[in-house]
């Protein structure tokens, strides 16, 4: 192992035991630190996921490019997915439907719990898992040649992509929004299905760019450079992310109802707002920088584009998931520092695990036996 994976390792098991220590001092503060975690972690193979059946179906040079860093982030889904096993032995710690007591709900979240309960949440989590391993398994394993729209393969992708998207739907609306039960929004299944595809574009730009794996062009050359196709991609990305949340937030002002408007009433207070102001700033700063020839040209303004995109996804996350979890307590930034560390620490050690040793992938290896 390299010093950066062990590095890696060894904080993320060092993160661990301080939250096995957490969960012993106080469960609640500790899974509501862990859970945003976990969900950040989901979201870059999930993404990655989208991404590799969308150019399944498409084609294209810039899907080639990115197409191995993309497979390694995908590769991480099986334990992506392990991490919400502590959220799932105490849903009634993180989510408030799920508690005893479901007499001191508001009426319009008692009439929810026909599908907000226990066995049927679990029910259609097993579901979601199934589908999603199911589908990287069947990605992992598509060869190039494969890969076309008019073969067999392209039915694959195509099925796969409106499976992929029941169950992002399902999780969306169980794991993120019946943290508030009495929020409801028919587009924040899509909003977090573009910040999925966001970071893991940006991961997979960042990971090429670092190590000079993209061509990049003179930035006299007229013709447009491999790196200024994927810089444009991820524009588009970033820009579809930008107006659909804009949108969710436009139709809730418009709506004026407190039962929507309390979902933004609670992340523009208690601090939270100055975290919305850096995620505007780092969103509006990738927008202006994904403009530039220049930065789309050279390997550090990749580098830094994706850097600045990546981190305004991590500030997305944890401004949309962790204000209802968190109880305002000082001693809750404890919680969150080795939630983070732990998860980082061990997803990072899987991921540069997978990418310096590609043929570990199921993917990969077919890729390599076929020349």
């Amino acid at each position: 192992m390299s010093r950066v994976e062990q590095g890696s390792l060894a904080a993320g098991i060092a993160g661990l035991v301080l939250c096995v220590l957490g969960v012993s001092l106080d469960a609640k503060a500790m899974l509501g630190a862990w859970f945003p975690a976990a969900i950040f972690a989901l979201s870059l193979p999930l993404g990655a996921l989208t991404i590799l059946m969308v150019h399944g179906l498409t084609g294209g040079r810039w899907g080639e490019a990115v197409r191995q860093p993309l497979c390694v982030i995908a590769a991480t889904l099986p334990f992506a997915l392990a991490l919400l096993v502590p959220v799932l032995m105490r849903l009634d710690l993180v989510f408030p439907w799920a508690g005893a007591d479901t007499a001191m709900l508001p009426e319009t979240v008692r009439e929810k719990l026909a599908y907000l309960n226990a066995p049927f949440f679990l029910l259609r989590f097993a579901c979601c898992a199934a589908i999603w391993l199911a589908l990287t398994w069947m990605v992992l394993n598509a060869t190039r040649d494969e890969a076309s729209p008019n073969d067999r393969s392209g039915k694959k992708f195509a099925l796969g992509l409106i499976l992929h998207a029941c169950a992002v739907s399902v999780f969306s609306i169980d794991w993120m929004l019946s943290l508030e039960p009495e929020f409801t929004s028919t587009i924040y299944a899509l909003c977090e299905a573009s910040a999925e595809v966001v970071g893991a574009f940006a991961l997979a730009i960042l990971v090429l760019a670092a190590n000079r794996a993209v061509e990049v062009l003179p930035g006299g050359d007229d013709e447009t450079s491999l790196s200024e196709d994927l810089a444009n991609m991820q524009f588009g990305f970033v820009l579809t992310w930008i107006y659909l949340t804009f949108m969710q937030w436009l139709v809730v002002w418009g709506g004026d109802l407190p039962d929507e408007i309390h979902w933004y009433v609670v992340r523009s207070d208690n601090g939270w707002q100055y975290l919305l102001y850096v995620l505007i700033a780092l969103q509006a700063a990738a927008f202006a920088g994904l403009l530039s020839q220049d930065l789309k040209r050279s390997h550090a303004g990749l580098v830094w584009l994706a850097g600045i995109v990546l981190a305004g996804h991590f500030a997305d996350v944890v401004w949309r998931i962790r204000p209802p979890l968190f109880a305002g307590g000082p001693l809750e930034l404890w919680h969150d520092a080795v939630a983070w560390i732990g998860v980082g620490g061990l997803w990072l050690a899987l991921f540069l695990f997978l990418l310096r040793r590609p043929d570990k992938i199921v993917w990969w290896k077919r890729e390599v036996a076929h020349g």
